[in-house]
């Protein structure tokens, strides 16, 4: 029922924006390239619906199995159910069955009315019918127009016969019904039968071109029905003075409305193709088999013994003491995917300087914002999509924030771990990314204290172990901010 509701708006939406374009499109290419282009334009709603109703494209994720089963004791506020005190989607559904059925009704009544009037000859002329459509006519049709204001307007009948526009109307008829509450639909109803009208006007007009006068008298002399006709094609004088207008108006060149006819099934096209891949994607996620975890974490493990332990300040990063498992409101205040934890599931990879050394980083380095005096240090570790081990090791500095120095390791995986931290107060804010250009696909944040260690879970669904570890700056790292800071004063003058 989720689904189906979900559905509904989406399609929902992507017609409104579509029969807003041709609401604003409509007159400019009407005067440009003539009536029957414009009515052509009426196509993008339909072509859009399709569109949102195509499966998505599927982006398929590899997750390890070990971080899956390690993540599986923590609560995820993004996929638990939030509790309601009744279930809403039968109501809306049932509000939705209500409001379709009425409109179906009031659109049986309508159509029963002008049978009824049609049997009477009292309406016409018009195209009564959707499977086997045919043209009626008022019981004087003979008597109140002439020979030549018959022959067109038995014309303009059967142009609506040739294109099938008794189905088009049918259609529009039952798309109505289905989304009743949609203000965009019943205007699309409203001004695509009048750009139909106008269409097929051309159209008699083009092929009859001395029976312009004709043509305009029998509009005069054209008796509306007492009721609209919902399944059918129905000769309405509405609009007159805009119908009368165009039909005296010299019809556009062939050329010009076969360009006319291109740019609107390019526009036609595009819409489609944007509306679809606006949709978002569908997440496949595959987990590795066994063999392959094991051998994964065989990886990370004997890279973590293989690192030095120290005491000054590039030891490892642990919590400064064990702090209490996260409670459940402390869960629902953390935004979907942003997920602290009191103590890492794994140890995090340090950075190996024995095959690396730090080296100034300044592709991201605005990125991060740290008070003056203090320098943070960031270490993010984890396994990258296709299973290799990423780890990154940076260090913002207040003093300066043109660089900042670190080393990261992607071990020829096309991901790679980046990391910044804007430090307010007490708290870290620490944004993990596998890329430097930081796309919201791949990335998250979480909030940290300092000396603190938790977990982002990516929206690829991977699980980073994050540590941040403040301490004062030393003159040395000061100085050379500020030299740093000189050097790039000096090159902006420089430049300007």
């Amino acid at each position: 029922m989720t689904e189906v509701l979900a559905t509904l708006l989406r399609v929902n939406l992507a017609l409104a924006i579509a029969v807003a374009a041709v609401m604003v499109l409509r007159l400019p290419v009407r005067r440009l390239f003539g009536a029957r282009i414009a009515y052509g334009l009426w196509g993008l709603p339909p072509l859009t619906t399709v569109a949102m109703l195509v499966p998505a494209r599927v982006v398929t994720v590899h997750l390890p199995m070990a971080t899956t089963r390690a993540m599986e004791a923590v609560f995820d506020p993004a996929t638990t159910p939030v509790a309601l005190p009744f279930d809403i989607q039968p109501l809306l559904a049932g509000l939705w069955l209500a409001g379709a059925l009425a409109c179906l009704a009031w659109q049986a009544w309508r159509q029963t009315q002008f049978t009824r009037a049609t049997r009477a000859g009292r309406a016409g002329p018009a195209v009564v019918g959707v499977l086997r459509p045919r043209i009626v006519t008022p019981a004087d049709f003979d008597d109140r127009y002439t020979p030549a204001e018959r022959a067109v307007v038995l014309a303009h009948e059967r142009v609506h016969l040739e294109r099938g526009d008794p189905s088009v109307n049918a259609a529009l008829a039952l798309l109505t019904c289905a989304n009743w509450f949609n203000p965009a639909v019943h205007a699309m109803s409203h001004w695509l039968k009048i750009d139909q009208e106008l269409a097929c006007d051309a159209r008699v007009v083009a092929a009859h071109p001395k029976a312009r006068k004709a043509y305009a008298q029998a509009m005069l002399k054209t008796q509306l029905a007492a009721r609209p006709l919902p399944l059918g094609c129905h000769w309405s004088s509405h609009p007159l003075a805009e119908r009368v207008r165009l039909i005296t108006r010299p019809a556009p060149s062939r050329g010009r409305r076969l360009i006319g006819a291109g740019l609107t099934l390019v526009l036609g096209l595009t819409g489609a193709v944007g509306a679809w891949a606006a949709r978002p994607a569908e997440i496949s996620v595959t987990y590795e088999t066994p063999s392959a975890t094991a051998e994964s974490r065989a990886a990370i493990e004997r890279t973590s013994r293989a690192l030095p332990r120290s005491s000054g300040p590039t030891a490892p990063l642990r919590p400064t003491k064990p702090h209490a498992p996260v409670s459940r409101t402390e869960a629902d205040a953390t935004p979907p995917r942003l997920i602290p934890i009191a103590a890492p599931l794994q140890e995090p990879i340090r950075p190996p300087v024995v095959l690396r050394p730090a080296r100034i980083i300044q592709a991201v380095a605005d990125r991060s914002l740290v008070q003056p005096g203090s320098a943070v240090r960031v270490v993010a570790s984890g396994l990258a999509p296709d299973g290799v081990p990423l780890w990154s090791d940076f260090t913002a500095f207040g003093s300066q924030r043109f660089y900042r120095k670190g080393a990261y390791e992607r071990g020829g995986s096309r991901y790679s771990i980046f990391t910044s931290v804007v430090q307010e107060g007490q708290r870290l804010r620490v944004t993990v990314s596998l890329g430097r250009a930081f796309r919201p696909e791949l990335t998250g944040a979480i909030d940290l204290a300092p000396n603190q260690t938790g977990v982002v879970r990516l929206p690829t669904g991977q699980a980073m172990v994050v540590s941040a570890t403040v301490r004062p700056e030393t003159p040395e790292e000061v100085e050379e901010g500020r030299r740093m800071m000189d050097e790039a004063g000096n090159a902006a003058g420089g430049w300007g």
